[in-house]
């Protein structure tokens, strides 16, 4: 052989191990999530069962195992891992002690059943998310599905 099919060789030896060792990383890095959960249920907000979890690190109360289990279902879509229930007590651990003072306002919903047996809706606007945990962990109140941002309508 002569030097120059040497060089070549090389070069393209080079490319090749540079190609699959970028291959690699790349799938390496890559999480696989297979969205796996396809059924959502529709859920009663105004049926109250109380469910408690630890989310990220704060206590977190459903209003329903219905509603949990959709939380779930969107957490596996998401390729995050399921939560698990806790007890109240346990959860109780994990609730905001203090919040910041600023913030995005946020508004919490929060259904419940009135005296005549009506569905009946309160909605608490709160200076920000924290304040809102806060206020339902301590409370054993529940906020359906997700708080909007910005004031109560």
């Amino acid at each position: 052989m002569d030097l120059q099919m040497i060089s070549t060789y090389i070069r393209l030896s080079f490319l090749l191990v540079l190609f699959v060792g970028a291959l690699h990383l790349s799938t390496a890095q890559t999480r696989s999530c297979a969205r796996t959960c396809n059924v959502l249920y529709r859920c009663s907000p105004y049926y109250k069962e109380l469910v408690y979890a630890v989310v990220d690190g704060v206590c977190r109360v459903y209003q329903n195992g219905c509603i949990f289990g959709n939380e779930n279902c969107t957490r596996v879509n998401q390729c995050q891992s399921p939560l698990s229930s806790t007890s109240a007590e346990k959860c109780k651990e994990f609730c905001p002690r203090r919040c910041p003072r600023g913030g995005q306002e946020v508004c919490g919903w929060f259904p419940f059943i009135n005296s005549n047996g009506e569905n009946s809706d309160r909605y608490i606007a709160f200076a920000n998310r924290c304040l809102l945990d806060q206020y339902s962990c301590q409370n054993n109140i529940a906020y359906a599905y997700e708080p909007t941002l910005g004031p109560c309508p």
